[in-house]
């Protein structure tokens, strides 16, 4: 076990100090953010990382940012815990025992312990775990040597798009994603009711992920700058040298995603589609046989009437209120284009695959399943 995770969770019983002033100038609203760490798995080192970057920041009093923390029985003691950052500690605020944080069950119960225990005006969500998109549970194994997953993993477990949505049970004022992939449209559309803003990446988020210290402060300003988080992930990134420079990221205002899904549809039941080549449409994934590619790219190559392709860009400019990428991903996924948003393109190999898609809201709204 980890000198360095000892320390952290020995922190749960240092006993609080006096909490540093406020500027009586300032006037924050009351806000309660959860960072729910699905981290029984390989990432658990960096659930440690992330965690010693968040206790270097200050929660503004009256305010609240809770850590729902889940690591491998034999790393730490096994058990799941909820802890508050108080003061650069974590006070243990509950104990769960041993729990599978990639069951909807459980992220529906610790937001119910949440919002029970740390009432606010408005909440906030980080989901921080692996994922990969809306795939069904284990189903990115079989189509990519890898172990990537939909949201969360634990054991065997995993948590999909649906079950993510149901087990949400507020709407939160923004959700940001930790996790790969979940920069994809069938994600942003299923999640439309759960948050007023998303921040997700389309492509893969390196084990580092968002750098906490940076980006914590901002969670708890008067005005949420929804914006400057995801520019300081970006500069985080492109400070970087050689394939660790690699990262993309978005932000999108979910009022804006019926309206795009509306569009689509009418734009698609007055216009054929012509399935482009895929080798010329911007791909987010390094392996060569990719299955998420840039919504606006393929569209725009998919559908030759250039007044809908217009009305749809224009579109997603009000969806996207913010999107940035370095030049390549690991060196070797080059990112030319962006809209900031994927689409699942199907391998025309898996039916039951694309089966499982026609149950998203996104495919139910628009009948887009590309090909």
């Amino acid at each position: 076990m980890s000198c360095r995770f000892i320390i952290i969770l020995c922190l749960v019983l240092t006993t609080l100090s006096c909490s540093k002033n406020e500027d009586p100038d300032v006037l924050f609203p009351q806000q309660t953010v959860l960072i729910y760490m699905a981290a029984d798995n390989n990432l658990y080192r960096s659930a440690q990382t992330d965690i010693e970057e968040i206790l270097k920041s200050e929660v503004p009093q009256n305010n609240h940012l809770l850590i729902y923390l889940d690591v491998p029985e034999w790393y730490g003691d096994g058990y799941a815990q909820l802890f508050e950052v108080k003061s650069g500690n974590l006070i243990q605020v509950k104990q769960y025992g041993r729990q599978n944080s990639a069951s909807g069950e459980v992220l529906q119960s610790v937001i119910s312990d949440v919002t029970a225990m740390f009432p606010a005006e408005k909440y906030g969500l980080i989901l921080w775990s692996h994922g990969t998109s809306w795939l069904p549970e284990n189903k990115y194994d079989e189509l990519k040597e890898g172990k990537l997953r939909s949201f969360g993993k634990d054991g065997n477990r995993e948590m999909n798009l649906i079950e993510l949505s149901e087990s949400i049970s507020i709407k939160f004022e923004y959700i940001i994603f930790d996790a790969c992939l979940m920069g994809g449209i069938e994600v942003f559309y299923q999640l439309r009711n759960k948050a007023n803003t998303i921040i997700a990446s389309p492509t893969e988020i390196l084990v580092a992920g968002f750098p906490y210290d940076k980006i914590v402060p901002f969670l708890f300003y008067p005005n949420l700058n929804y914006i400057r988080i995801a520019q300081e992930y970006m500069n985080y990134y492109k400070n970087k040298t050689g394939i660790l420079q690699s990262a993309s990221i978005s932000v999108v205002n979910t009022g804006q995603l019926e309206p795009l899904a509306k569009l689509l549809r009418t734009i698609l039941n007055e216009n054929s589609i012509i399935l482009p080549d895929k080798m010329s449409v911007q791909k987010y994934e390094t392996r060569e046989q990719a299955i998420f590619y840039d919504l606006e790219d393929y569209l725009s190559q998919a559908i030759q009437n250039q007044s809908a392709i217009t009305a749809f860009k224009q579109q997603i400019s009000k969806t996207v209120i913010y999107r940035d990428f370095t030049p390549y991903f690991l060196g070797t996924l080059a990112i030319e284009k962006s809209c900031g948003i994927s689409v699942y393109v199907s391998p025309s190999t898996d039916d039951e695959l694309d089966e499982q898609y026609k149950q998203l809201d996104w495919y139910k709204d628009t009948g887009l399943l590309c090909q």
